[in-house]
Formats: structure tokens, C-alpha cells, sequence
């Protein structure tokens, strides 16, 4: 130790631990209490902030990323480029630059408006890029696109040769997460997606913002999930001072119908007319929270848009809290979700079957009975005066937003196959019907009604955010978790196979019959369906094939002659019988005989 100290090499060491590179080893690999937490808040500032100086440009191929950078380099400094394709094959890049003040130059600098008399100008950070009217020529940069194809949708013939080759269930768990959950690109693009709108809407209220949350930022979404965003229009202290005297009037909402579902019709319209990449606008406005669904061609993005539902929002961050206190609580979530999906637990339309927030608050409340996660109840108690939040009809979610103020626990040296199959087995035995999932109290409680399943809202815990769910899809999960305990189980003792481990839970049950029936090497098979079609007459093979099938036919002729000579066999000697019953039967006289004769004749087919 002396010598480094003497030579100096222990400055250099420092040197290099302060690099970002190590900076992100050290923090990766270090345990998730102890670290210095990110909390939701700041991830939504610099998301947000990142969409404030970003936009989003359609282009012609990937290959016009230099003309592009060029263009926009003069103008401003860009950070990164990532490029990527809708389902319609259209490309597009999202520019991100350094500030606000470049991008505004950019915009002043570049952009223009089409002259087209059907089209009412809109600002949008949503544009396209068109061919210059000369060569010009851009200045050589060693620049490259960050990401290509950013938004491709998983290759499920890769992702399965690639979970085939793992060596144990966890890494096949961990795999499956890291190739299916949302990556920085589709969170870019919803933060994109939610500018877009507080840009059109900004003229129209004064102080709007819109939002995502749900799967897209708590940290359990897959790649294409669907965007939930919310719409809120609170003021500020400075904008409702009481010492100044001036005061904008207002218009007030007047009529039966409730003033949200107005304005809510309001914003479909302005989608409709405003909004470049709006489609298929669908209005929900006589639910208990507004809505309106529409899909965002530019990103193949499924949008529900609300007002005001903040504690959706302080959900999303409730789940986001959970979900980083433990590297195993996220990619147990979305293997629980796609088996859920594999077995049609869940379904994409609303029903009475179970959905994925009740999916994930099963995880969360079995990984408190195993003492990897604290109840909400502990998170609430542990709340400082910076944690209070109440959101509409003054609903209290208040509850600790910093996890490393939480005391040290023991994480436990489960791995994720252990916690998969504890977790199979815990709900194949878990007592739904006097039972209560509460994920607040991090135990058990009774149940207050007959509903088959109820799972408490760990924000408010009047509400069953399962009541939707019937006795028969009740029954379905406590089957299927049983099923994929055996299975699992089952998968672990033999050899590895095509559906070792968690591919046979998570394959489309339809997909894995079919992959059994045509499995290479099938014994049972005596002709491959491929030999049956083969016209080569000069395959050495034809031969054996065609004395295959006629030798097969031979046989089935045989087995038909024979069963007919039994049939008229038996028959005959039937009749035999019969005649030797008859001529022993004696009756009274010649006419009683006669007509028994006659009836018999008569039955005779």
C-alpha cells in the first residue's frame, strides 16, 4: 500500500474510477439499498427535458443520417441521433440536441410549414425531412447513429434459440427480460409523444402538462406496450398570488354533463384535426375517469389519454419504488406476465379475466412474505413532509420516495429460478376464498365480500383492483399455477430440451403441439408427409417409400376381406340358429306355426 501511495499510482487509480464506464459498473453491480437512489421524479425531469430538446424527423432510409446531421449540426450542437421503423416501414430518427435554445434554433433556422391550402399550420416536434433542391455537401463527421431499428419487434425464433442455450432458469429469466422490457428508445418516443400534445394544447390552457404513466415508466413495460398518459391543468403559487390585482376571466363550464367530459371531447376533436400521427379516435367519456384512445401512426403506439387521474400517476411511482429496491423484482414480473399470457390468462380486451397490474401486485405481494420487499404500510410510516401527495378527491399517497432511507434488510440469496417456482407454488396453495391479497399490510387479511378474487389498491385500500374476475378464471389460475409448478419441476429433472426450463411455460400452447407434432426424429412416424409428395422417380429412396405405402394398403385390404368373411360367417350361422330354434319349437297347431313364420318373414331386412 505504501509503494502506490509513493509512486502515485493510487491517483490514477482514482482517476479511473471516476469515469463514467466504472461509475455504471460499480453502481450495477453494487446492492440497490446502499446506492445513491434515483428517484421517479427525477427520472420524469429527465425524460421530460429530454423531450423539450428533442424531436422527431421522418426521413427517407437510415442511410440519410449524415445529410441530416449535417444539416442540423450548422444550426446546433446534436447530442445523439437513433433511427427507427414503424410497422408501416417508414423511417424516422429523434434528434436530440444539447439545449432547448439550440433546438429552437433549429426550428427557426430549418423548418418550414407546407404551402397547401387544406392544411391549418400546426407546431408539432413531429416533422419530415425533404430532398434538397442542389447537391449541397456536408462537411465529413465521425459520428454514427446511436441506435438502428431501435423500435424492431423481438425476433421470437432468436429470443427462443438464444434462451435454449442458457445454461440455468435464471439466466433464462434475466435473458427474457433484457431482450423484452422497453428499452431507452420507446421511452423516448412516449415522453415524445405527450410533447407533442402539450405543444397543441398549450394555447388552450395555461399551465398544461401531460404525462405518462403506467407500464411505460414504472419500470415493468415491454417492447410496444401501451401508452397511458394524463392530462393535468394545475396552477402554480406564482399564477394564484393573491397581491396582484389583476385577474383573468375565466369561462365556466355550464350544462349537466361534468365539465372534464367537455373538455375530454375537446381534446378528440383537437387530436382529430391538430395532431400530426393521430388515428382512430375513440371517445370514453361516461366512464368513471374519462377517456380517449387513440393510436399514434408515427410511433405504432396505442394512447389513452385522461384528465387529471394523478393517482395513476402516483401509483406508476409506488410500483417504480418496489420494482428498484430488488434486481430480481422486474424480471420476475415480466416472465410471470408473458407465462400469463402464454396460458391466455390475460387477454388485450377487458374482460372478466385477470389483467397484469393484479398480475404484478401477486409478484410484489409474494416477495414481502419472502422478505425481500417492505409492505406500504412501512413505506408510509417511514414518509417525510417532502413525500406528502394527495391526489384527486383528496386520495393520500403519501409514502417514502427515497429508497435508500430505508433501513438495511437482508436481500436473501434466492435466485430467480428458486423465486419462479416458490412463487408457482405459493399461489397453487394460497386460500383464495377467505383470503385477501394486500400488498399495503404485506400479509394476508380476510376478505370483506364474497368476490372470488380480491386484491386491495395499495393506495386505496377500499377498492379491488381485481373485482372484474369471475369463479372460472379464478379456478383457470389456481390450475395453471399448478400446471407450471409441475412443469417446471419436471423440466429441471430431465435433460434439456426443446421446452427445458421456462420455455415451456412461456411458448403459446398452440405453438407447442404444433412444434411436438412436427418434432425432428419422431419415431411414430412410419412415412415423413414430405416422402408421400416426392415425384422423383429416380430417387433412390421412391422405391422403399412406395413399397412402404403399398405394402400398408396390402395390408389394410387384408384386414377388410377378413373382417367381411366374419361378418357373413357370423351371419350364416346366425340364420342356423334360428332355423334349428324354429324346427324345435313345436306349437299348438299348423295355423298358429304359419303365422309366426309369416312375422318373422316380415321383419327380415
Amino acid at each position: 500500500m505504501s509503494v502506490l501511495f509513493q509512486t502515485g499510482k493510487l491517483c490514477l487509480y482514482k482517476k479511473c474510477l471516476k469515469t463514467s464506464f466504472c461509475k455504471y459498473v460499480f453502481l450495477r453491480k453494487a446492492s440497490d439499498v446502499p446506492r445513491q437512489f434515483v428517484s421517479f421524479d427525477e427520472i420524469v425531469a429527465q425524460r421530460r427535458a429530454e423531450a423539450r430538446r428533442s424531436l422527431v424527423v421522418q426521413v427517407n432510409s437510415e442511410s440519410s443520417f449524415t445529410e441530416l446531421y449535417g444539416y442540423c449540426s450548422k444550426y446546433a450542437t446534436v447530442n445523439d441521433i437513433h433511427h427507427y421503423k414503424n410497422s408501416g416501414g417508414e423511417h424516422f430518427m429523434l434528434i436530440e440536441c444539447s439545449t432547448e435554445e439550440n433546438l429552437k434554433d433549429v426550428l427557426q433556422n430549418c423548418s418550414s410549414h407546407q404551402k397547401d391550402l387544406d392544411v391549418m399550420a400546426v407546431p408539432s416536434p413531429f416533422l419530415w425531412f425533404r430532398a434538397a433542391p442542389g447537391k449541397e455537401k456536408y462537411p465529413v463527421t465521425t459520428r454514427s447513429l446511436a441506435v438502428k431499428d431501435g423500435c424492431n419487434k423481438v425476433d421470437e425464433d432468436a429470443l427462443y434459440e438464444e434462451l435454449l442455450n442458457c445454461g440455468t432458469v435464471s439466466d433464462q429469466i434475466q435473458l427474457l427480460y433484457d431482450r423484452t422490457v422497453l428499452n431507452d428508445l420507446g421511452i423516448r418516443l412516449r415522453y415524445m409523444v405527450a410533447r407533442q400534445l402539450e405543444v397543441i394544447f398549450s394555447s388552450l390552457y395555461a399551465n398544461i402538462a401531460i404525462q405518462p404513466f403506467g407500464s411505460s415508466v414504472n419500470g415493468f413495460g415491454k417492447m410496444g406496450c401501451d401508452l397511458d398518459l394524463v392530462l393535468t391543468n394545475a396552477l402554480t403559487n406564482e399564477m394564484t398570488a393573491a397581491n396582484r390585482r389583476l385577474v383573468y376571466q375565466e369561462k365556466k363550464t355550464e350544462g349537466g354533463r361534468s365539465p372534464w367530459q367537455r373538455h375530454m371531447e375537446l381534446v378528440a376533436a383537437l387530436l382529430e384535426l391538430r395532431a400530426p400521427g393521430a388515428a382512430r379516435v375513440q371517445r370514453v367519456l361516461h366512464a368513471r375517469v374519462p377517456i380517449v384512445k387513440y393510436a399514434h401512426d408515427m410511433t405504432d403506439l396505442d394512447c389513452d389519454l385522461c384528465y387529471n387521474n394523478t393517482s395513476g400517476v402516483y401509483m406508476s411511482e409506488l410500483l417504480y419504488l418496489l420494482g428498484s429496491m430488488d434486481n430480481r423484482v422486474r424480471p420476475l414480473v415480466l416472465a410471470v406476465r408473458r407465462w400469463a399470457r402464454a396460458v391466455t390468462l390475460t387477454c388485450a380486451q377487458p374482460g372478466r379475466w385477470i389483467t397484469n397490474f393484479p398480475l404484478t401486485l401477486l409478484v410484489l405481494f409474494f416477495l414481502q412474505q419472502q422478505r425481500l420487499l417492505p409492505s406500504v404500510r412501512q413505506l408510509v410510516q417511514l414518509a417525510r413532509k417532502g413525500d406528502i401527495r394527495i391526489a384527486e378527491d383528496n386520495l393520500n399517497c403519501t409514502f417514502l420516495r427515497d429508497a435508500s432511507r430505508l433501513p438495511a434488510a437482508s436481500r436473501g440469496d434466492h435466485n430467480l429460478q428458486t423465486l419462479l417456482m416458490q412463487f408457482f407454488e405459493y399461489y397453487a396453495q394460497f386460500d383464495f376464498q377467505d383470503k385477501a391479497i394486500s400488498v399495503y399490510e404485506g400479509n394476508p387479511v380476510r376478505k370483506p365480500n364474497a368476490l372470488p378474487l380480491y386484491i386491495v389498491n395499495p393506495l386505496e385500500q377500499a377498492l379491488n383492483v381485481s373485482r372484474n374476475v369471475s369463479y372460472e378464471e379464478l379456478e383457470r389460475l389456481r390450475l395453471e399455477v399448478r400446471n407450471a409448478a409441475w412443469q417446471l419441476e419436471a423440466g429441471l429433472e430431465g435433460k434439456k430440451g426443446d421446452d427445458w426450463g421456462i420455455l415451456g411455460l412461456i411458448e403459446q400452447r398452440s405453438t407447442r403441439s404444433l412444434k411436438k407434432l412436427l418434432r425432428v426424429g419422431n419415431s411414430h412416424r412410419l412415412v415423413s408427409v414430405k416422402d408421400l409428395f416426392n415425384d422423383k422417380e429416380d430417387d433412390p429412396n421412391s422405391t422403399e417409400i412406395k413399397s412402404k405405402v403399398q405394402r400398408l394398403s396390402k395390408t389394410e385390404k387384408d384386414n377388410v376381406n377378413e373382417l367381411k368373411d366374419s361378418v357373413v360367417k357370423d351371419e350364416k350361422n346366425s340364420q342356423n340358429v334360428k332355423e334349428k330354434q324354429t324346427q324345435s319349437m313345436k306349437y299348438k297347431n299348423t295355423q298358429v306355426r304359419n303365422e309366426v313364420n309369416r312375422i318373422r318373414r316380415g321383419k327380415i331386412v
